[in-house]
């Protein structure tokens, strides 16, 4: 992040304006929004510029010589003269310290303009640091149909009120629990949906009865969260609002930091991770620390890869905390099986080729070693494989042993779904091979013949002349 979003405060503050075409007139118009004194410098201003002096919104100046027009004082300065007054405006508003914005000229600006969304108190912006606006401005659009129009008066409402729940509340964690209630319930949506005396009067009736009988006593919530296999956009959206409602979360070292950045800025995030060789937070630990934090009155979350009931012992934690008398909030995701396969192009079932997907762990070479793998070894059946990297040559041995064919179709699929996925596919005698070359972190193994279907396997395919002369190629 190059450019750093915040709100100026321009009301009453002079504001230079250079240029009188379109471009200038855009701006004017969201800078009268605010309140600013807006001065604008131009020899030719547009029919539409004089109209708003004559209105009074802004002042006019002769352009004068931008080598001595007096830029002190200035809270911003916005240039769309043309060269070279543009760059002698921009390199003077520099020296001075004011912030400068050239329209359509990034390399000038000490500030950028993003694409607005307007409703009253409430503002959202949406920047691109100038590389694609149009990008900024489609973005803009969406976001405007998905927010109600009278955001800003639930806003002015709730402003109005802060300082009388502040002497009702002292606690910051009460007072952010007696917000959400407003916003999330009944009294926001009268707002929002025009009835401003109901919802002010029921506002008033809760705060009243804060006032009388004290903040109502906080109660934790556990949640368990399933962060899907490493992708963001793979959340679902209860999972993401979740996590920008948390006060504590939990998470372990799956969760990829795109996932965590979508959390609640000042929640206090606590790694609790398991890590192949290196010590790790112990299961009971995280059971107390789970029970701890929700008997404090906080919302937790337990961030987990991929979904929490699939080899993420969150029934185990689950059941904890519901012996502790907490409440638990499970919120599925996408396990890697799903997340993975999806991205490599790989149907883990195919009728009349696959009609069995069986999901099983091999994470250490003890668990390996006492898997049936005689029971999997079925041609209609599609094994996919976690936590299977280091067991591999057991794996690879322990199914050929089992009667199946060594030249049965297999896939790694390491880091699946992330910016630095390697997708490699070969044939079951070469799967130790193959784990080495899809490289570190963690990785889904598949076994089965819907694997000739995915594109790692069509990649290779294109080299290969035989199971013993093929070529292992990474699809990233």
């Amino acid at each position: 992040m190059r450019y750093f979003p915040i709100f100026i405060d321009l009301k009453d503050r002079p504001v230079l304006v250079f240029g009188g075409g379109e471009p200038v007139l855009n701006k004017i118009r969201l800078l009268m929004k605010t309140g600013a004194h807006i001065r604008v410098h131009t020899d030719s201003p547009s029919h539409e510029i004089q109209e708003l002096a004559e209105e009074g919104h802004v002042t006019l100046h002769p352009a004068g010589n931008p080598q001595t027009v007096d830029l002190t004082g200035a809270s911003l300065v916005v240039s769309s003269a043309g060269d070279p007054v543009d760059g002698t405006i921009s390199a003077r508003a520099r020296e001075l310290g004011v912030p400068v914005n050239v329209v359509d000229r990034t390399e000038l600006c000490s500030f950028i303009t993003p694409a607005i969304i307007d409703r009253g108190t409430v503002l959202a912006a949406i920047g691109t640091e100038g590389a694609a606006p149009v990008l900024a401005r489609r973005l803009r659009a969406r976001l405007e149909s998905l927010l109600p129009a009278r955001l800003g008066a639930l806003a002015d409402l709730i402003g109005s009120r802060r300082e009388r729940l502040g002497q009702a509340a002292p606690d910051v964690a009460d007072r952010r629990k007696f917000w959400e209630t407003v916003v999330d319930g009944p009294i926001g949506a009268s707002v929002l949906a025009g009835r401003m005396e109901e919802g002010t009067a029921a506002l008033d009736g809760l705060i009243a009865q804060t006032e009388a009988e004290g903040p109502v006593p906080r109660q934790g919530t556990v949640y368990l969260v399933g962060a899907g296999p490493g992708d963001p956009e793979l959340l679902t959206l209860k999972a993401l609002r979740v996590l920008q409602d948390a006060d504590i979360i939990f998470h372990d070292d799956l969760v990829s930091a795109e996932v965590l950045d979508l959390a609640r800025r000042d929640a206090e995030r606590i790694f609790v991770g398991k890590r192949a060789g290196m010590p790790c937070v112990a299961q009971d630990a995280i059971n107390f620390e789970l029970v701890s934090a929700a008997q404090r009155g906080l919302r937790v979350v337990r961030l987990k890869g991929g979904d929490p009931f699939v080899f993420g012992r969150g029934g185990e934690e689950m059941e904890t905390l519901q012996d502790a008398g907490i409440q638990v909030v499970v919120v599925p995701g996408i396990t890697a099986a799903l997340g993975c396969a999806a991205e490599a192009e790989l149907p883990l079932t195919q009728r009349r080729e696959a009609a069995r997907l069986t999901i099983l762990t091999a994470h250490r070479a003890a668990d390996a070693a006492a898997v049936d793998w005689a029971s999997l070894t079925g041609t209609d059946t599609t094994l996919a494989i976690y936590m299977g990297k280091a067991s591999a040559p057991l794996i690879s041995d322990g199914l050929i042993g089992a009667g199946m064919s060594a030249e049965t179709p297999v896939a790694v699929l390491a880091r699946g779904t992330r910016p630095d996925a390697a997708y490699v596919a070969g044939w079951l005698h070469e799967l130790p091979a193959l784990v080495e070359q899809a490289g570190h972190g963690p990785a889904l193994l598949i076994v089965g013949q819907v694997v000739r279907r995915s594109r790692p396997w069509r990649s290779r395919a294109g080299t290969a002349t035989s199971p013993q002369t093929a070529s292992l190629e990474s699809v990233n």
